[in-house]
């Protein structure tokens, strides 16, 4: 009797024994845990491979999340074909299997075309999501947070009025469901707001960013980290309009709680102090702009490294506040060290010594920064990029002013040919020979 029970428990072990299709899986899932991708991408392919065999023990959903991986994986590396193919094999698994719940997989598919900039193709899976978490009632929480995705996705495709419908029934389901002064109607205020900003609407942005606000106060208290958010875009908006007294208050605002919260050297409160500069440098308060820029240049340095690209924005910052201040002397070293940072990867410190340079009468050197600029520029954005194109018009005036006007209408003649190509774009040059800070 012993070889026939022997033989049994052998059968029963190997009937056991998981797949290779779930030992890739569950090999890529602990790679995943660990940050290993490179390990996980060989096991899901693997895995992806064993699902094009028949196997009655695996079940649908198993095989989608095979898939759901992969387009993960592919996403984060940056292959967005191959991600939409695996989303897109993920939703053909389930949808053919009858299983209910599809909008996971939907979600995913949306999600994987827009990232790769074909929000186009998104827009009517997150209508059918919306439709399949309709059923479940009017006020659903699912559909709330299903309309903020079409806003943003119909915002992306410049549908604005779809976009504002379908952000505006995001906030009324919350507040039928929660109440006009909950804090997740505030989160949806601030969505209409963005789309009310970018629609050229600002007094009508400005109404609902501080609903938000006022929502947000009561919820949180007057000095949550919470608030920073929408302080910080109420200075932007008002900074965008020019009106810098209004922008002030909201950035100290915001400053003041990120020191209290965080402390006065946490990486958070730089960008806090650059908002706060740059709003007093366009009003021309360079004495309060300064020290803020360089509160903000030492964070950086200590927190993100000496060749970080940050360190390079603040350089560049303090360098257009020491030009509009006419100390180019101190101006110029700030220009070269960052452009020591950025080396071929930025124009902009290129771009600022050709200005420096110009302000100090130095056409020679001015002209060869501009050059270098646009070799730089010409390479590594392709040429037709708006920056490219500001570039081309700093280095006309330039031109102009050194009194070479034939050489100046040459490179606005290729200035205008890429207007003409980006017509559809909003590219907007400075409106003075002054560098400025950048945000």
């Amino acid at each position: 009797m012993r070889p026939i029970i022997l033989l049994l428990f052998a059968a029963a072990v190997f009937a056991q024994s998981p797949s290779s299709f779930e030992t890739h899986l569950k090999a890529a899932q602990a790679a995943i845990q660990k940050s290993r991708y490179t390990e996980a991408d060989a096991q899901l392919r693997a895995a992806v491979a064993d699902a094009a065999q028949p196997d009655a023990n695996r079940t649908p959903q198993r095989e989608a999340e095979a898939y759901s991986a992969l387009c993960d994986l592919d996403l984060l590396m940056s292959r967005y074909d191959e991600a939409i193919a695996m989303a897109s094999k993920a939703v053909a698994t389930v949808e053919a299997s009858g299983v209910p719940d599809l909008t996971p997989y939907l979600g995913r598919l949306a999600g994987a075309y827009r990232v790769a900039g074909k929000t186009a193709l998104a827009a009517p899976l997150l209508e059918r999501i919306l439709g399949i978490d309709q059923k479940l009632g009017a006020d659903d929480p699912k559909v709330s947070v299903d309309y903020d995705k079409l806003g943003s996705a119909y915002m992306e495709l410049y549908r604005m009025d779809d976009a504002r419908a379908a952000y505006q029934k995001a906030i009324n389901t919350r507040v039928s469901r929660l109440g006009p002064d909950h804090i997740d109607v505030a989160t949806a205020l601030v969505s209409l707001g963005v789309l009310e900003e970018r629609n050229a609407k600002p007094k009508v942005a400005q109404a609902d960013f501080e609903k938000a606000l006022a929502i947000s106060e009561k919820n949180l208290g007057l000095e949550s980290y919470g608030l920073t958010g929408i302080l910080d875009r109420l200075g932007r908006l008002f900074s965008n309009q020019k009106m810098y007294e209004e922008a002030e208050p909201e950035f100290q605002r915001s400053l003041a709680i990120r020191e209290k919260v965080l402390g006065s050297r946490h990486s958070d409160v730089a960008p806090a102090l650059d908002n706060l500069a740059m709003a007093y440098f366009f009003d021309s308060k360079f004495v309060d702009a300064e020290p803020l820029f360089q509160r903000s240049l030492a964070i950086w340095m200590s927190t993100q490294g000496p060749t970080s690209p940050l360190v390079a924005q603040g350089l560049d910052n303090l360098g257009a506040l020491y030009s509009a201040q006419k100390r180019f002397a101190d101006a110029e070293p700030m220009f070269k060290l960052a452009l020591s940072i950025r080396e071929t990867e930025d124009i902009s410190s290129l771009s600022n010594l050709g200005l420096l340079y110009e302000a100090t009468n130095d056409m020679k050197r001015s002209d060869e920064y501009f050059q270098r600029a646009l070799l730089v520029s010409e390479k590594g954005l392709g040429g037709e990029h708006p920056e490219v194109i500001e570039t081309l018009e700093q280095y006309a005036k330039m031109l102009h002013a050194a009194g070479r006007n034939l050489d100046a209408k040459k490179v606005e003649a290729h200035e205008k040919e890429l207007k003409d190509r980006l017509s559809a774009q909003k590219a907007s040059g400075p409106e003075t020979a002054t560098p400025a800070p950048k945000q």
